[in-house]
C-alpha cells in the first residue's frame, strides 16, 4: 500500500512500482492499493500486478484521505500488508485492519515527517509522540532504506529488534550508460556542461532545495555561461521556480521539461553530465534518482543531510556538499565543469554502485523480511 502510484511521480511511488514488479517475478502475486489520482478510480492490471486505485476525497498536510481504504483493507484476502511511510493515514489504517485481521505486516520508513510549516510541527509533535507510538506496534517488521537515517531518525532509534536496513533500488536495465537520445541532444544546444535535477515541484517537495539549486546556477553562469540546467518534473511550485529562474536572469540556462514518462526519463541523464540533488534537511530519506543517475554513468551532486551519505560516497561516486549553501553547491558544480576526467571516473564507480541495488537484489531482501514477520510469534 502507498499514497499513490506511478504515473504520479514520488520517491515512495517509485518504489512500491518496482519492488511490486520485482516480487512478481519472484512468484508472488502483489495487490496494490493507493490513492486514485492521476487515474481514474477503479481496477487496474498492470505489469501482472493488481492496481486498486481508490477515490481520493482530500489532502490533511499532504496525505492523501481516502475513505474507502479501510473496507478494501478489510475485504483483501492476503497473507501480509506491506505499507510505505510518510502517510499516517495509511499506515494506521494498515496497522488497525492487520490486528483486526490478525495478519502480520510490514512498515517501510521513507522518512521522519518533514515540518513544512510551524503549525505542520505541532501537528508532527502530537503525532510522533502520542499517535505513532501506538499503531507503529502492529508491525512486525520496520524497513529502514539505509543505516544512516536510522541513526538520525529519533523515531527509526527506537524500533528496536523489528528494524531491518535494506537500501532502495534501481533497474539497471532501464538506466545504464548505453542510452542514448539524438533527439533530446538539441537540449544541450551550445552549452559544454549539463546539470539534471529530476524532483516534483510541490510545496511537500521543497526539501528538495531547487531554489537552492537556482541561486548556485547564476553563480556558475556568472562565471562560464555556456552551462545548462534540465528540470525534471511538475507541480504547483513550477511557476514559482519559472519566475526565480527569470529573476535570476538565467533563462538561457534553465530548461523546464515538466513531468516526464518514465520510459523517457533515462534518455534525460543520457544527456547530462551529472545530477543534483541539494536537499535541505532529513526530510531526504535516501533519494532514489542518485542511483538512477550512477546506474546511468553519471556522477552526483547531493547534500550532506539524510540518508545521502548512505548512497554517496564523497569522491568516489559524486561529491557531498554543506546543505543550503548555494556558494559550496557552486563550488562543486564548477570543479567538476573543470575536471571532466574526474567526472568520467566518478561516472564509472556509480555504475558499479549502482549494480549492487538491482531491485531482484531489494525485493529478495524483502522477501527475507516477509518471511521473518510471517513466522513471528509463532
Amino acid at each position: 500500500m502507498n499514497s499513490f502510484y506511478p504515473p504520479w511521480r514520488g520517491g515512495a511511488e517509485t518504489y512500491t512500482y518496482n519492488l511490486a514488479k520485482a516480487l512478481h517475478r519472484r512468484g508472488h502475486e502483489v495487490t496494490v492499493v493507493c490513492a486514485n489520482e492521476p487515474l481514474p478510480p477503479g481496477e487496474y492490471e498492470s505489469n501482472g500486478l493488481k492496481v486498486i486505485r481508490l477515490r481520493l476525497w482530500g489532502r490533511l498536510y499532504g496525505t492523501p484521505i481516502v475513505p474507502a481504504l479501510f473496507t478494501k483493507l478489510c475485504q483483501l484476502d492476503v497473507d501480509l500488508y506491506h505499507a510505505n511511510f510518510p502517510s499516517p493515514y495509511l499506515a494506521f489504517n494498515v496497522a488497525v485492519v492487520s490486528q483486526i485481521k490478525a495478519k502480520k505486516a510490514v512498515l517501510t520508513w521513507h522518512n521522519d515527517l518533514p515540518p513544512v510549516t510551524s503549525a505542520a510541527g505541532l501537528l508532527i509533535e502530537i503525532h510522533d509522540r502520542l499517535v505513532l507510538p501506538i499503531y507503529l506496534r502492529a508491525y512486525d517488521r520496520v524497513i529502514a532504506t539505509s543505516q544512516t537515517y536510522v541513526e538520525i531518525s529519533r523515531i527509526l532509534r527506537k524500533v528496536g529488534p523489528r528494524l531491518r536496513v535494506i537500501p532502495n533500488g534501481v533497474d539497471c536495465k532501464q538506466f545504464n550508460p548505453n542510452v542514448k537520445s539524438p533527439q533530446l541532444e538539441v537540449l544541450r544546444a551550445n552549452k559544454e556542461f549539463v546539470l539534471l535535477f529530476v524532483g516534483a515541484l510541490t510545496k511537500w517537495h521543497k526539501y528538495k532545495g531547487l531554489d537552492v539549486l537556482l541561486q548556485a546556477l547564476r553563480i556558475v553562469a556568472g562565471s562560464d555561461p555556456r552551462v545548462l540546467l534540465i528540470i525534471v518534473g511538475g507541480g504547483d511550485l513550477e511557476p514559482e521556480y519559472q519566475q526565480l529562474t527569470r529573476q535570476l536572469g538565467l533563462t538561457e540556462n534553465v530548461t523546464f521539461v515538466g513531468d516526464v514518462p518514465d520510459g523517457l526519463l533515462p534518455q534525460y541523464y543520457s544527456i547530462a553530465d551529472a545530477l543534483v540533488l541539494p536537499s535541505k534537511d532529513m526530510s531526504e530519506g535516501f533519494g532514489l534518482t542518485l542511483l538512477e543517475a550512477n546506474a546511468a554513468g553519471r556522477p552526483v551532486i547531493a547534500s550532506r543531510v539524510g540518508g545521502i551519505p548512505s548512497v554517496v560516497q564523497d569522491g568516489c561516486n559524486g561529491l557531498l556538499v554543506r546543505p543550503n549553501s548555494s556558494a559550496d553547491l557552486a563550488k562543486a558544480i564548477l570543479h567538476f565543469k573543470e575536471k571532466p576526467e574526474e567526472v568520467k571516473r566518478m561516472g564509472v564507480n556509480g555504475r558499479l554502485l549502482a549494480e549492487r541495488h538491482d531491485w531482484a537484489n531489494v525485493a529478495l531482501q524483502t522477501e527475507e523480511v516477509y518471511q521473518e514477520a510471517l513466522s513471528a510469534g509463532i
